[in-house]
């Protein structure tokens, strides 16, 4: 998936999911379990993993996109770049053939 969490949205992440975390983790009272508890703590840990990553996996199904103009200029202009360099953005480079 491509990148859709911008800068503000990411910091915004970085705070709601420890927090979110942090009340899951107190409303599920250790072993006594609570169900509401645990799914906060799930949800607290998709948020941060969205913010360290940048892709939104919702974001991507609502078709939302907040990084900046700039932002997605840049990412633009290095896909263009890998493009003419022959090469796809995450691929792995070729292994050079052995000649026998």
């Amino acid at each position: 998936m491509k990148e859709n969490v911008g800068t503000v949205d990411r910091i915004g992440r970085s705070v709601v999911g420890p927090a979110l975390m942090a009340v899951g983790y107190q409303r599920w009272g250790g072993r006594h379990g609570n169900l509401s508890g645990l799914l906060a703590i799930v949800g607290g840990a998709l948020i941060i993993e969205s913010a360290i990553t940048r892709v939104c996996p919702i974001n991507g199904l609502l078709g939302l996109d907040t990084r900046s103009p700039d932002q997605i200029e840049r990412d633009l202009r290095q896909a263009q770049i890998a493009y003419r360099e022959g090469r796809t953005a995450g691929a792995r480079q070729s292994r050079p053939q052995i000649r026998s």
